[in-house]
C-alpha cells in the first residue's frame, strides 16, 4: 500500500521536502492506515506527523469511545494530535442545513484551523467510485463525475490510488487497531447503499472497477482544467470596472463554456456560495435575454442591459435609498430674453396650466406608462427604467409623480410630453428632489 502513496504523492504532486502534514484520524481503518503509512514514509519524503480529530457528538458513546481511542494511540506513539468536540446537531439546527453538510462544514474548519501544512484525508479509491455513483444518480456535470481531487487548497488524498481492500490488507499485516463507525453499517445511507449493493454488481464486471473509475475521473479532470482556464480568460475579459460581466461575447459562446464563465463569474461575486447545475442554467437563460434569478445565500442574478451582475438582496434592503420630494409653484421666469433653460432644469419643471385633477408622490405602479417629452410614442415605465439602465433594485424606490390623467414625472428621466413647459408657459412647478438624510432646503 504505501508503495501507492508514494505513487500518488509523485503523480499528483501532493508533498514536498519539509511539509508538516496534519492527518485527518477519524479511528477507522483508513485513516489510521494513512497515519501509519505518512510516519512510515516520512523520513524518505522530509515530512513532519501529526493528527487531528474531531467528535462531532452526533453517536454519543461511540463517538466518544472513538475519541478516546485516537487519544491513546497518539499518546502511545508520541504523534502530536489536536482534539476536539462539537455539536453538529445543533450547529445543523441553528443554520438550517443537513446533518451531513453541517458535519462536513464544522470537520473542514477545524481542520483549517489546527493544521499548520497540509491536511491529509483518507479517501481511498473505493470512496471516489461510490462518489461518482452518487453523483452520477443525482444527474451531475462534468465537475462532479470528475470524482474527488487529489488536492484541494490545503487539503490532499495521498490514498486516492488505494481501494479498501488493500488498506484494510495493510492494516492486518501491519497490525493496525482501529475502531468501526456504526452507521458505516447501516443502508439507510444512500452512500452504504451503494457499497453494500451497488459495488459488489460492478466489481464482478470488472474487479478492478476502483482503477477503472480513477482513469475515467482522470481524463475528465483534464477536459474540465481546460475548460475552466478557458472559462477564467473569458470572464476576466469581459469583466466591467464595477464588478459586472459583459454579456454581448457570452451569449456568442457555446452552451459549456458560457455557463462555467457563469459559474466563475458567480464565485468570485460571492466568495462560499454553493451552486448547483439548476442555478446555473436559470443564470444562463437571464443571461441569454434579460431577467433576474434567485441564488442561495439571499443573492440575486440580474441581466439587464448586456451586463449580468449579482446582488445581496438582504444588503439591498437595508441601502435602498429614501427620498423627499419638495414642489413649489412659481412664475416662469426661465425663459426671459429668449435665454436657453438648461435640460437638466427641464426635467423638473412641469407646466401647472396642463395638470389634471392632483398631483401625487409616489412610486411606481404596475401598469404605469408615459409620453416623455421629445419621445415619439408613450412606454410602460418597466421599458423606460431598462432603457435607461436604472438598476433593478432600486427601481421600486424611485419617486413618481402622477396627476389624475398618470405619470407626469419621473425622478432622474423627465416629463411628461404632455405637461412639459415652454415659452408660453404662465406658472411653473419645480421639483426639487433630497435623499433622506440631506439637508432639504
Amino acid at each position: 500500500m504505501e508503495s501507492y502513496v508514494l505513487e500518488a504523492v509523485n503523480r499528483f504532486g501532493l508533498i514536498s521536502a519539509g511539509d508538516r502534514i496534519t492527518v485527518a484520524l477519524s479511528g477507522g481503518a483508513d485513516s489510521m492506515a494513512l497515519l501509519n503509512a505518512l510516519i512510515s514514509l516520512r523520513e524518505r519524503l522530509d515530512i513532519t506527523v501529526d493528527a487531528a480529530h474531531l467528535n462531532h457528538g452526533i453517536r454519543g458513546a461511540e463517538a466518544d469511545r472513538d475519541m478516546e481511542f485516537v487519544t491513546d494511540y497518539c499518546n502511545s506513539r508520541g504523534i502530536e494530535l489536536f482534539c476536539e468536540r462539537v455539536d453538529v446537531p445543533a450547529f445543523a439546527r441553528e443554520n438550517s442545513l443537513s446533518t451531513e453538510l453541517a458535519a462536513r462544514k464544522l470537520r473542514y474548519e477545524f481542520l483549517e484551523g489546527v493544521a499548520r501544512g497540509k491536511v491529509a484525508t483518507a479517501h481511498t479509491a473505493s470512496d471516489n467510485l461510490e462518489t461518482v455513483l452518487f453523483n452520477l444518480t443525482r444527474g451531475a456535470s462534468l465537475d462532479g463525475l470528475c470524482g474527488i481531487p487529489p488536492k484541494r487548497d490545503i487539503f490532499i488524498r495521498p490514498l486516492l490510488l488505494c481501494t479498501r481492500g488493500q488498506i484494510e490488507e495493510y492494516c492486518e499485516k501491519k497490525a493496525i487497531p482501529f475502531v468501526t463507525d456504526s452507521t458505516n453499517l447501516s443502508d439507510e445511507y444512500t452512500r452504504n447503499k451503494i457499497r453494500h449493493s451497488v459495488v459488489p454488481v460492478l466489481k464482478e464486471i470488472n474487479p478492478a472497477a476502483e482503477r477503472a473509475v480513477l482513469k475515467t475521473c482522470g481524463l475528465l479532470r483534464e477536459d474540465k482544467e481546460l475548460l475552466s482556464r478557458s472559462a477564467e480568460e473569458l470572464l476576466f475579459a469581459n469583466l466591467t470596472d464595477n464588478g459586472c460581466l459583459l454579456l454581448t461575447e457570452l451569449r456568442l459562446l457555446d452552451a459549456a463554456l458560457a455557463k462555467r464563465v457563469i459559474k466563475a463569474f458567480i464565485e468570485k461575486c460571492a466568495g462560499g456560495v454553493s451552486l448547483e447545475t439548476v442555478h446555473i442554467e436559470a443564470v444562463y437563460n437571464i443571461a441569454l435575454s434579460c431577467g433576474r434569478t434567485s441564488l442561495p445565500l439571499n443573492l440575486s442574478a440580474v441581466s439587464e442591459n448586456k451586463m449580468l451582475y449579482i446582488i445581496d438582496e438582504c444588503e439591498n434592503a437595508q441601502k435602498q435609498p429614501e427620498y423627499v420630494v419638495q414642489i413649489s409653484e412659481t412664475a416662469n421666469n426661465f425663459f426671459e430674453n429668449g435665454q436657453k433653460v438648461n435640460n437638466l432644469l427641464l426635467k423638473n419643471l412641469l407646466d401647472c396650466d396642463k395638470i389634471i385633477g392632483k398631483l401625487v408622490c409616489r412610486t411606481r405602479q404596475s401598469g404605469d406608462s408615459v409620453r416623455l417629452k421629445n419621445r415619439g410614442c408613450t412606454k410602460l415605465l418597466t421599458r423606460i427604467y431598462s432603457e435607461e439602465r436604472i438598476p433593478v433594485h432600486l427601481r421600486d424606490s424611485l419617486p413618481v409623480i402622477a396627476d389624475d390623467k398618470g405619470v407626469v414625472w419621473i425622478y432622474g428621466v423627465g416629463v411628461a410630453h404632455r405637461c412639459a413647459v415652454c415659452g408660453k408657459t404662465a406658472r411653473i412647478f419645480k421639483i426639487d428632489v433630497f435623499e433622506k438624510g440631506e439637508n432639504v432646503k
